[in-house]
């Protein structure tokens, strides 16, 4: 198995609006066809990579993390460390094949994964993080998907709530979801984010796969957006300040009082 995935593509030359496509297409193309560099359980529509150790007892509240188009739950490393160091001791790492299955299927698969991170730790609430592709499965489980009144912080990373055009290069129906004008994000946009949550969105200055001016949220007037310089699509989500940011986010909204969870609740 390759050590890099994606496998490394040639860049193009700095500047050129073309170039960048045919990057991410070929970066696409590989992930659709060279079967052979990926693990065989990446084929399955869903999977993980590790049992998280949810108990009851836990001092904080389970925090879910959902990465990108493409991605996979090693890219939260250094932030599952911050989040282990600071007392969360329930981290999870949802982990599915964007090119098979849709944002509302992916967002049910969380929504189920938190409901049983809440039944093992006995606490009735969730923090969520998503990195592209995975913050709109994140909105997507909030807002309709049954997890609006459960969720403590809701945390998007590069997210395109208004879509990215690069979604038109790549296979699957989340990606055709998250093309711009898409009716997916035209009906996540007219459904309310839930105020009971504290919605934080943040963006790179340096991303030019969803540019920092398209990665806030649009309809949260209270909502707290932050742009980090020098950080990169990809790099975002492992830049130091950002991780730091997001362990401060998600220990203020902890309250020393747990909350039982219950499903007629």
């Amino acid at each position: 198995m390759s050590e890099e995935w994606p496998p490394p593509v040639p860049r193009p030359a700095q500047g050129s609006r073309t170039g960048l496509r045919q990057r991410f297409a070929t970066a696409a193309g590989r992930l659709w066809q060279q079967g052979g560099q990926l693990p065989a359980e990446y084929f399955s529509m869903r999977y993980w990579d590790r049992p998280a150790s949810c108990h009851l007892g836990a001092e904080r509240a389970p925090v879910l993390l959902v990465h990108g188009y493409g991605g996979t739950d090693r890219m939260w490393k250094p932030l599952r460390s911050r989040l282990e160091s600071a007392g969360f001791d329930c981290v999870i790492g949802l982990q599915y094949n964007a090119s098979r299955a849709s944002i509302p299927q992916i967002a049910q698969w969380l929504v189920d994964r938190a409901e049983q991170s809440m039944r093992a730790t006995g606490i009735g609430r969730v923090h969520l993080v998503g990195h592209s592709l995975g913050g709109l499965v994140v909105r997507q489980a909030v807002q309709r998907g049954g997890l609006a009144g459960f969720t403590s912080t809701a945390v998007t990373v590069a997210t395109p709530p208004s879509g990215a055009r690069l979604a038109h290069f790549v296979p699957g129906p989340a990606a055709r979801q998250m093309c711009p004008g898409s009716t997916f994000l035209a009906d996540l946009a007219r459904t309310e984010l839930d105020r009971r949550t504290r919605w934080v969105a943040i963006a790179g200055e340096s991303d030019r796969v969803v540019p920092d001016w398209s990665a806030g949220l649009h309809s949260a007037s209270d909502a707290v957006t932050i742009r980090q310089r020098n950080a990169g699509h990809g790099s975002i989500a492992r830049h130091p300040h950002v991780v730091s940011f997001i362990v401060d986010e998600l220990l203020r909204a902890e309250v020393p009082v747990h909350q039982t969870f219950s499903l007629a609740a």
